[in-house]
Formats: structure tokens, sequence, C-alpha cells
């Protein structure tokens, strides 16, 4: 992968082609001389922390694969309160909305140090047309999309705020290669799930002194998934 000294700069077919992220992002499956026709519109983009890789309402005319890091989309309610309606993470697509509409629906906030590609929406419909593969992934990262949002609204967004925190952190922990998983901060949590920093905060200490969950420095966790499971009876 290209290092954060790249920023902006133009991905080689090369690097492209054998990019460790690629197996689960938009390009999978896209066969190699496929490839050489997206190349060069193609960017790298590094975004820190706290940064906006877009804002609502901007004109949509890139889609973002994400190489590492973590982002927030965010709504804004009229009281002007922050709402998070999903996370992000390396492989999701940010933006997807712009192959169908003309303007993003959420601000794109980095949650740590994010890296991107960044991709004119116009050339993926273009070669979607084209590609079976690229069609069929996108498609698929689209049903991925609204999965986690049905998530976001069924099981994170009622209920017991003691359930809420728990069954956020399930589904952090599950959708996470390794057995440490990133942890939001408490107020994008309450955020999360309509709930204050402080409820946030004493749930997790909670879950702390009983041994449910381990804090691995300020943004990473260990959790007891099957106990937790237990607890908002949810199959183990």
């Amino acid at each position: 992968m290209i290092g954060a000294e790249c920023n902006k700069e133009f991905l080689a077919f090369e690097e492209c082609n054998l990019c460790p992220t690629r197996e689960i992002a938009l390009f999978a499956n896209v066969k190699p001389e496929d490839l050489l026709q997206m190349h060069s519109p193609i960017q790298y983009e590094v975004i820190e922390k706290g940064s906006k890789l877009y804002e609502f309402n901007e004109k949509a005319d890139y889609i973002y694969t994400l190489h590492d890091g973590a982002l927030k989309l965010v709504q804004y309610l009229p009281t002007g309160e922050q709402r998070i309606v999903r996370l992000l993470r390396r492989g999701d697509l940010a933006g997807i909305e712009a192959v169908t509409a003309g303007e993003y629906q959420h601000d794109a906030i980095a949650m740590t140090k994010v890296s991107v590609c960044k991709i004119p929406a116009d050339i993926v419909l273009n070669l979607s047309q084209k590609i079976p593969e690229l069609h069929a992934n996108l498609l698929n990262k689209w049903q991925h999309a609204l999965t986690t949002s049905d998530t976001w609204l069924t099981r994170l967004s009622t209920g017991p705020s003691r359930y809420r925190v728990i069954r956020l952190l399930i589904w952090l922990s599950e959708n996470c290669p390794d057995e440490e998983f990133f942890m939001p901060g408490r107020e994008d949590i309450g955020n999360m799930l309509s709930l204050t920093t402080e409820t946030v905060s004493r749930t997790i200490a909670g879950l702390r002194r009983d041994g449910e969950i381990e804090l691995l420095g300020s943004d990473r966790a260990r959790a007891d998934v099957d106990t937790l499971k237990k607890i908002v009876k949810e199959p183990a």
C-alpha cells in the first residue's frame, strides 16, 4: 500500500492491483485488464482525525474506498443535535450515494486517521455497465449499507440503554477481523445510540467492572462476546 507521504497522488495500475484492501473493496474480482481502464482517475488520500471527507449537501462527484481507519456518517436534527447513522471501516464505501444522487446525504468525519481511494462516480457508473464483476460488487456494497442501516435502526436505537451499548459492542467486535476492535469515544457512542454521554460512561464502567470488556488504550477494546450475547439474549 502507498504510504501517507503519497497523499493525493494518482495510483499506478500495479499499486491498485496489488492493494491488500482490493479483495474486500469495490474492485474485488475485477480482472486486472479491466483495472487498466480505471487506474488513472483514482487518487489516494489521507484524512486526519476530526477532518471531513465530504459534507452533507456537497456535490457528490466521488466514491471513496476505505483502506484504514474509521469514518462516521453524521446527520443533524433540526435542533442541531448530531446523530451518527453509520460507521465505515476498511473495505467499506463512503459516498456510495454518488452513483444515484447529486449530493451527499451525510457529513463523513474521520474518527481516526483515515486513508482512502477517491474514485470519480461517473467512472464507476460507466464501468459498472461494462464489467459484470464491478456491477455485482456495487450492488453488494449497497446491500451491506442497507443492512447496517437496518441494524442501527432496530438493534441499536431501541430498548434499554444498557442493551443498546452491549449490542453496539457486539457489532463492533463481530465486524472486526482481529480480537481487538475500534472503540469510539463515549460522546460518539451516545450519538449513535441516542443516549447521553453520562449514561454511556456508566454502562461501560459497569461492563469493565464485571469483566465483560477490557479497554486497551484510548480507542481499542476487547470483549467477552459470548457473555454479552447472553445478557441481551442473542444467539451465541
